[in-house]
């Protein structure tokens, strides 16, 4: 995997067959398969989780820690993602989901959904304060701030300089529980529930600027598994417990557009990573400059869509909209939230280009390299089959140059050479 970047994909090689579907599905062109096995280029990666979804031989599994590290803390504290109570059927009520997840060994549980309208202020306070830069893209999708770093660095600019909610959300916790218990930062453990292996890979390895804040991250798939056995006692003996279910449609997409949007700010919201990247070529090219602000999502429809979640999309969708409409929140008092955001501790500084895999360093040497790959190109056939392993003629051409594969490993080329046919 590499040990510049983490990564919360392993490939198990004995399961991968070398079918190359996880190939024509990155967006990075991050994966190649050579003598029948997937590999991962860990600088290309942006853990969108394609590949988990498109392998159907669960060669390409997602990771995330195991619940017993809570122990390692004097006070445990479950930051749910709002994508979490989609999950369940509607025999089970929101109020029990979150208070199952209590059982589970935590002193304390927050949400996601606590603080979306404190977000929202932020985001127009921002964009109305950055007029200079147009649109003004959301950065609170991991991979797909992970991809502009990859595939549009010139647009790191533009990105929003602000922590997502859950790290919002984890720098007050923390700063109060440290009052409140009289407790030391170490002593203190707060963990994420989250829906994708892009929020996992932030919370161990932050991109640039952006804080180490939590202590883990638990796929929403383990837990689900586990609260569902901890249930049916809650739904017969229930505890009050304080909801906010207006905040749940965060992890809808288009939802945090439509909050944004007010009379002197337009927003935009796209969601599926092909979408996306169409969307950020357009913004490159100056084409989407009418937008203030762009919510980009990596997943379809949103968080709900995360490859950890256990449930469709369009069924967790209907049914966070459900709660949203039927629910009542529990009234949040955002003093402490105001007064840490205008001390600066929800900003981030703009964030680098990752540097992905260069021709070479001495330019002379590069620009060579560029013309063989074009002499290459011209000898394969074009079709982009991803038979070879390499996502795309170009990406074999450059391969061959670079000294990673060969000719031989295009397979229309082998079965069009006479050479090649048995006598």
């Amino acid at each position: 995997m590499g040990s510049k970047y983490f990564h919360a994909i392993q490939i198990l090689d004995e399961n991968c067959t070398g079918c190359t579907a996880c190939v024509r599905v990155c967006p990075t062109e991050a994966i190649r398969v050579r003598n029948r096995k997937a590999y991962i280029d860990p600088n290309r990666c942006v853990d969108c989780g394609n590949c988990v979804t498109a392998c159907e031989f669960h060669a390409i599994i997602p990771s995330s820690d195991p619940l017993d590290i809570i122990q390692n803390y004097k006070y445990k504290v479950a930051i749910i993602s709002s994508s979490f109570f989609g999950q369940f059927t509607e025999d089970v009520s929101y109020a029990a989901a979150k208070q199952a997840v209590l059982k589970l060994g935590f002193d304390e549980v927050s949400e996601e959904a606590m603080v979306t309208d404190f977000m929202i202020s932020i985001i127009r306070d921002y964009v109305r304060k950055n007029r200079d830069k147009r649109p003004i893209l959301s950065s609170n999708c991991p991979a797909v701030v992970r991809l502009i770093q990859v595939k549009y660095p010139s647009l790191l600019p533009n990105i929003l300089h602000q922590e997502a909610p859950m790290s919002i959300l984890t720098r007050y916790l923390r700063e109060k529980i440290s009052k409140e218990k009289n407790l030391a930062d170490e002593d203190i453990g707060i963990f994420l529930i989250v829906p994708c292996v892009a929020h996992v890979t932030a919370v161990h390895q932050p991109e640039g600027a952006y804080k180490h804040l939590q202590d883990g991250a638990f796929s929403t798939g383990m837990i689900y598994g586990k609260v569902r056995d901890i249930l049916k006692d809650i739904q017969n003996n229930p505890e009050e417990i304080d909801t906010y279910p207006h905040g749940l449609t965060w992890a809808l997409s288009g939802v945090q557009a439509e909050l944004v949007d007010t009379d002197d700010i337009r927003a935009l919201s796209v969601n599926g990573i092909d979408n996306v990247m169409d969307i950020l070529s357009r913004v490159e090219n100056h084409y989407l400059d009418q937008y203030d602000y762009i919510v980009l999502r990596s997943c379809t429809n949103g968080c709900v869509g995360g490859c950890l979640n256990v449930e469709n999309p369009f069924v967790a969708m209907s049914r966070i909209k459900k709660m949203s409409k039927e629910g009542e929140d529990k009234p949040i008092h955002v003093e402490e939230l105001e007064k840490l955001h205008a001390e600066g501790e929800f900003s981030v500084s703009p964030l680098a280009p990752r540097p992905i895999m260069e021709l070479d360093k001495d330019i002379k040497k590069a620009i060579k390299k560029m013309k063989k790959i074009n002499e290459f190109l011209t000898m394969l056939p074009g079709l982009n089959c991803s038979a070879c392993g390499s996502p795309t003629c170009y990406a074999l051409a450059e391969d061959i140059v670079l000294g990673k594969a060969s000719l031989d490993d295009c397979v229309v080329l082998k079965r069009n050479n006479p050479a090649n046919e048995e006598e």
